[in-house]
């Protein structure tokens, strides 16, 4: 009988071990798994933190509000202001590189892969990009969607006055107090720029451009956006009522027979590198009607290569020391 009862004592003292086992282990386990979804918590935590540390809201030209990168790595710009981000240091890992590419590109495009034009998706997707500016998105509204799905896409504007194009650069690429103190800088360029040959108040200049068979008068984009700055040319008034002042209009053609009516002081002539623009623009510059300008008779006629037909900011740095010189051959 003592037997029996010892070994039911046994037993019953295994029993209760084996219990207590078990319950320990299942302690140790709701223990283990509080505490990994605590550390899984506060891991989501840290994510969400960093990612509110390296990336902004934006709103886009287009009213659309969007995630962008805090300081963008591998970014893709699509338009041909690309001199703008040269000058200003920022690295650029695709473009739709020039054919021809200006003077003052030179060496300053390597390391940028041409994505072609239109551009190439597949060649954009295989440089992995984590921003892709478009200043094409007007031309084909289906590009934007298509690049987004590639990577965060903003629409943008290649074609604002510099400045503008500048300050929104700045505002996309969180590089605000750069862009100020570079705008500074050029506004002090002009100004010394335009102290080498002062200017009589209300002195006018126009653009002309001969693309083609076609002559155009040009607006204050371009090269306008130069000689019309402060303390520049003033604006002939044909070309800001019919230009300037109407919305969404850049340039206008024009016929040899309204030339006086657009004509200022001083005419920037710029020619289209082909034979056919070449041709006519020697044909121009031997007719009746524009020996008759004043600005003719005065020897202040000043004929400018295709390249400077820009306001990049990589042009603008040449184009202060150029256009004097220009003027100076006359």
């Amino acid at each position: 009988m003592k037997k029996y009862i010892g070994k039911r004592i046994i037993l019953w003292g295994s029993f209760l071990l084996l219990l207590l086992i078990l319950a320990a282990c299942s302690s140790n386990s709701n223990t283990s798994e509080a505490q990994e979804k605590e550390n899984e918590k506060n891991t989501q935590s840290d994510v969400q933190a960093e990612e509110s540390e390296t990336a902004v809201q934006y709103t886009t030209i287009t009213g659309e509000q969007v995630e962008i990168p805090a300081d963008p790595k591998r970014v893709v710009y699509i338009g041909q202001t690309v001199g703008d981000f040269l000058a200003m240091d920022i690295a650029i890992v695709g473009n739709n590189l020039p054919k021809d590419s200006p003077s003052y590109y030179e060496g300053k495009l390597e390391g940028i892969v041409d994505i072609g034009n239109p551009a190439d998706l597949e060649t954009i997707l295989t440089l992995k990009p984590d921003l892709i500016i478009n200043g094409y998105y007007k031309a084909d509204p289906n590009l934007n969607e298509e690049l987004s799905k590639i990577a965060t896409t903003i629409p943008f504007n290649p074609a604002l006055p510099y400045t503008e194009r500048v300050k929104e650069m700045g505002n996309i690429l969180g590089k605000q107090e750069e862009v100020a103190q570079l705008l500074a800088k050029f506004e002090t360029k002009s100004n010394e720029m335009f102290d080498k040959f002062p200017l009589t108040e209300g002195e006018t200049a126009t653009v002309f451009y001969q693309l083609g068979k076609t002559l155009y008068v040009m607006g204050d984009r371009s090269l306008g956006a130069i000689i019309y700055g402060k303390n520049g040319f003033a604006v002939p008034p044909a070309v800001q009522k019919n230009i300037i002042d109407v919305e969404g209009v850049s340039f206008l053609e024009v016929s040899e027979e309204v030339l006086p009516e657009f004509a200022g002081d001083h005419l920037f002539v710029i020619v289209q590198e082909d034979s056919e623009s070449e041709a006519q623009a020697d044909r121009l510059l031997q007719s009746p009607i524009w020996g008759t300008l004043p600005a003719v008779k005065e020897g202040k006629v000043y004929v400018v290569p295709n390249e400077w037909n820009t306001d990049n900011l990589l042009a603008l740095k040449q184009l202060f020391q150029k256009l004097p010189a220009w003027m100076r051959k006359q």
